[in-house]
């Protein structure tokens, strides 16, 4: 199963005015970690535009549960995976740890994908993904 990880060091800009990581930026990182982990499996989003004809993977719905506050100068640990593929929807999980292993937050990220069409008025339609795409994340 391709997965994502990698490390954080919380910046004073991903910080509050409390020195505490603003709540919108985790979910930025999400956002970042699904991209790395499609590309680490070959797929660009450019890519899979070219090859399969999805536009792209917009949000369905988020979440996100809080543990232990993420301040700035903490190392952390984010490890995503993409899972639960089910039609025209998959969602991504992500973990967020400090780096002496207590748990920060851990949050979702339910997304589908959509391509082109000129005939609906939002311009976009779901599709199924080919199976060699998500093929990549599953067991």
């Amino acid at each position: 199963m391709t997965h994502w990880s990698e490390s954080i060091t919380v910046s004073w800009a991903d910080c509050d005015a409390a020195g505490m990581v603003f709540y919108p930026n985790f979910y930025v990182w999400f956002d970042q970690a699904t991209e790395k982990m499609f590309r680490k499996a070959g797929f660009t989003y450019g890519s899979i535009q070219e090859k399969f004809g999805i536009l792209g993977m917009p949000l369905l719905e988020t979440g996100a549960q809080y543990e232990n506050a993420c301040r700035h100068g903490d190392d952390l640990v984010l490890e995503s995976r993409a899972e639960d593929f089910s039609g025209k929807t998959f969602t991504v999980r992500h973990a967020l740890t400090h780096a002496d292993g207590r748990p920060a937050l851990s949050g979702f990220e339910k997304r589908i994908f959509v391509a082109t069409a000129p005939d609906r008025a939002n311009g976009i339609r779901a599709v199924e993904p080919p199976e060699e795409l998500i093929g990549f994340f599953k067991d």
